[in-house]
């Protein structure tokens, strides 16, 4: 029974962590077409825009590396319940 319970909290887990990134696609989606409409009426807003979103990911590189292991060891410990009971 407690593998049974394990995997659904690991599935419960992964769900949110799919969750989490829509919303994540929907904000970037929103952000493309800001840019789209900056680069396409101001050549000079466009350039600062780049460097702020340059300076950005600069900061948000370690979140998402720490994102992407939190997803790696999820998938190991989803892969470490051996019985799938149906």
């Amino acid at each position: 029974m407690t593998n049974q319970k394990e995997l659904s909290e690991a599935l419960a887990l992964a769900l949110r962590h799919i969750k989490a990134l829509h919303g994540t696609l929907a904000a970037s989606l929103l952000d493309v077409a800001a840019l789209r409409h900056i680069v396409l009426n101001s050549p000079k807003k466009s350039r600062r825009y780049r460097q702020v979103i340059a300076s950005e990911a600069v900061k948000v590189k370690p979140l998402v590396a720490t994102a992407m292991q939190a997803y790696d060891e999820e998938i190991l410990r989803i892969k470490a319940i051996n019985h799938w009971l149906n």
